[in-house]
């Protein structure tokens, strides 16, 4: 018995499901940069499943080339939410964001 592409959309959904609940009900910066790393990798389980099975699957390489730019964007995307996190706890001595730094 194989994987399909079911499979793997089956965890990609669920994965991505994780993190939009983590962004949506979380209020640290922390727990929703984590969240939308989730989101992140859960593209790229997709990209590279339909890269593999999908329809028109002729080129193995395309799927792990669109996940290796989508894991280079999540890369970005890391930084620049740890940069915004430490200037929010710079401010306010908190990684919350409903806190006003008392």
């Amino acid at each position: 018995m194989s994987a399909g592409l079911n499979l793997f959309l089956v965890v990609s959904a669920a994965l991505f499901a994780v993190g939009a609940f983590a962004v949506v009900a979380r209020r640290s910066t922390i727990a929703m940069l984590i969240g939308t790393q989730f989101m992140f990798a859960a593209g790229a389980i997709a990209f590279v499943a339909f890269g593999r099975f999908g329809p028109g699957a002729t080129a193995m390489d395309a799927g792990p080339a669109v996940a290796l730019l989508v894991s280079l964007t999540g890369a970005a995307e890391l930084a620049i939410g740890a940069a915004m996190a430490v200037l929010l706890y710079r401010d306010n001595r908190t990684f919350f964001l409903d806190s006003d730094g008392e």
